[in-house]
């Protein structure tokens, strides 16, 4: 048997080697299977929309744009956001099994209700004790077979899968070994039974695929098993806690761009970009996990081989809405957008100066004071990969780089899926994820407060001030968060529980200030938090820009200063929106870029609270009052020192004042 287990990691073998070696590997799954448990929240619904989200589609499109599914007899049918149906596809046995236990299901049903998954793993102590790294869905342990340590990855596609629902028993598998394939050379080999061999592309030694014992057909992977080549860190911690020489850079920075590239020259376009998912072995580096990925090859040997993942959601990086916070693409996550990588800054820069230079907003003057800095290393631009690879000198490090944007919080390590967060997030807020309610905004249930209000704001200067009324999928509420948070800021989601380690409870902290300035302003690196939102879908809102101005409450009472927007004749009323938090107010003003005519008029505009907490002041557009012709209006809502409480019930006992002199 050891001997054995020593032709596992070969390129080639004899064909009765290579049974040999699989009916090995078969005897030692069964025994490995029989240890793992985990339990899921997850319910059968979410099992048939999990099932959906692996459906192969004629149209790979499909795979992004539907909303809502139904099944009829022997088929579904998949629905977009209009209720309109996009096409229909053959029930999996698999499928069929659950509508047949739970006849409920056979009715439409929305692509967000799936929910978090907030199960945990309960492995033996032997087991627990060789965990390299544990999700809710995928675990990676260490393991010694026949004489060799390798990484196991147990990765779950379906939430009963290692549970008490579905037990061993109701299982089989299939084994492949990479000896059962060729090295693949490019994206258009006849041969099609090919698989990734690459010096810095992690090498999977086998994969065991599961499925129900009742799928005679093999339709539906419910799971992997996967055995690869154990590595010794990854580039996250070699950066941030070891002193890499520049020629060492240099080098990794070689490997990876040769195994990114290399993957994509064969069909796998890898978007789980993140410096944790880039392994080393001594001075080689390689790309690992294989979550979330584009098979733009179709090569079935490729998910046999635990390379990419079967159905149409990863043939369409649209379709993925998935990744990591500060690392993700935009496109991957809402369908449209940018394309950006942030990885290799980190291999020129030191570790703050790289946060600082994505996050931190700046002036013109700290713009040429850090292209200053960055020529000095023999550097002409920073996004030139290759140019900087073969000219700089020297590792860039800015003299007064602030730990503020210094964003590696434990949870912005986990990829996120952000199909998920609807549903979270309808069970505080109405259907239209407008009526934000104490618990998502109270800091002691969400870390999220200050963006998802700033993400009402918005919405409503967009419709307000911009006369922009898109309703289409790239500036929904949850899309816009989902740039906010993802990559105009990036936010951990163990806030809103979507991070399913419960034990990661270390949150950044969200000022409202910090974000705000964010989105008004550029980063040395990016544009405006403003401009990467406008961009983001098609049709745009006008071009403009974003401004905030706060001022402080006076010395001897509680007051809140609203000043009303400059409004262009011909335009709809600005809309002013504000957060108060510890005698500050801070208002959001849009304005347009176009010409205004000279004839300017004040507006005073009477807003409605929705909310208040320790993260802010929610205000909803109420109504406009007479125009006032004085420069120095102003709108000042009076409220009591002791009201810290204020809702919306009180919002009626509010004191409403106007004054033509400027508050001090």
């Amino acid at each position: 048997m050891l001997t054995e287990f020593s032709k596992l990691s070969a390129l080639t073998l004899k064909k009765d080697d290579r049974e040999t070696l699989r009916e090995e590997i078969n005897k030692w799954t069964g025994c490995f299977i029989a240890k793992l448990e985990r339990s899921s929240t997850r319910t059968d619904k979410c099992r048939l929309v999990a099932s959906v989200e692996r459906q192969k589609f004629i149209n790979d499109r499909n795979a992004q744009d539907w909303k809502f599914f139904t099944f009829d007899k022997n088929k579904g049918v998949i629905f977009d956001h209009n209720n309109i149906p996009r096409e229909s596809f053959k029930t999996t046995s698999f499928q069929k099994r659950i509508l047949r236990e739970d006849p409920s299901l056979e009715k439409i049903i929305s692509r967000s209700e799936i929910r978090e998954e907030a199960g945990k793993w309960h492995l033996t102590d032997e087991l627990k004790m060789k965990i390299i790294s544990e999700g809710g869905e995928a675990v990676i342990i260490s393991e010694n077979i026949g004489m060799v340590e390798y990484a196991v990855r147990i990765h779950a596609f379906d939430p009963f899968l290692f549970t008490k629902k579905l037990p061993f028993n109701d299982l089989k598998w299939k084994t492949h070994l990479l000896s059962d394939f060729q090295a693949a050379t490019d994206s258009t080999q006849k041969d099609n039974a090919v698989v990734p061999v690459h010096e810095n592309v992690v090498r999977n030694y086998a994969n065991i695929e599961l499925f129900h014992k009742e799928d005679l057909n093999e339709e539906d992977c419910l799971g992997w098993m996967t055995v690869v080549e154990k590595c010794e860190s990854h580039l996250q911690a070699t950066l941030k806690y070891e002193d890499l020489t520049l020629d060492m850079r240099k080098n990794l920075a070689r490997g990876l761009m040769s195994g990114l590239n290399y993957l994509e020259h064969i069909g796998i376009l890898h978007l789980d970009r993140k410096l944790s998912n880039f392994l080393l072995i001594a001075d080689t580096i390689k790309v690992c996990d294989y979550g979330l990925v584009q098979d733009i090859s179709g090569r079935k040997s490729y998910s046999q081989m635990g390379y990419s993942r079967k159905g149409s959601k990863y043939r369409y990086q649209g379709a993925l809405t998935a990744g990591t916070p500060g690392f993700a693409r935009q496109i991957q996550l809402i369908g449209n957008g940018s394309s950006d990588d942030n990885f290799y800054y980190f291999l020129f820069c030191d570790w703050m100066t790289s946060w600082s230079l994505l996050y931190k907003p700046i002036d013109e003057r700290e713009r040429k004071k850090i292209d200053k800095v960055i020529k000095n290393c023999n550097v002409q631009d920073l996004n030139d990969t290759s140019q900087v690879i073969d000219n700089i000198t020297t590792i860039i490090s800015l003299p007064h780089s602030s730990t503020a944007f210094c964003l590696d919080d434990p949870n912005l390590t986990k990829s996120n899926q952000m199909s998920s967060l609807k549903q979270k997030m309808t069970k505080f807020v109405n259907a239209d994820l407008q009526n934000l309610t104490k618990n998502i905004l109270d800091q002691k249930w969400s870390n999220l407060s200050v963006p998802i209000s700033i993400t009402t704001l918005i919405r409503f200067a967009m419709k307000n001030d911009l006369a922009f009324y898109g309703e289409n999928q790239f500036y929904t509420f949850e899309a816009i968060l989902t740039t906010l948070t993802m990559i105009v800021y990036p936010r951990s989601f163990a806030g809103l529980n979507l991070n399913p380690n419960k034990e990661e409870s270390d949150f950044q902290a969200n000022t409202i200030e910090t974000l705000l300035e964010r989105v008004c302003g550029k980063t040395y690196l990016r544009e405006s938090g403003w401009e990467i939102i406008r961009k983001q879908g098609f049709p745009k809102p006008s071009k403009s820009l974003c401004k905030f101005e706060k001022s402080y409450l006076t010395k001897t009472s509680c007051f809140l200063v609203l000043y009303p927007s400059l409004v262009p004749v011909c335009s709809p009323t600005n809309l002013l929106m504000a957060f108060s938090r510890r005698k500050r107010l801070y208002s959001i003003k849009w304005c347009l870029t176009a010409s205004r005519n000279q004839n300017h008029r004040k507006a005073i505009t009477l807003f409605k609270i929705l909310s208040l907490n320790m993260a802010g002041l929610c205000f909803e557009f109420r109504k406009q009052e007479n125009i006032m012709q004085t420069n120095k209006s102003c709108l000042i809502m009076r409220l009591d020192q002791a009201s810290s409480n204020f809702t919306e019930t009180t919002a009626s006992s509010c004191i409403w004042l106007m004054k033509s002199s400027e508050i001090g």
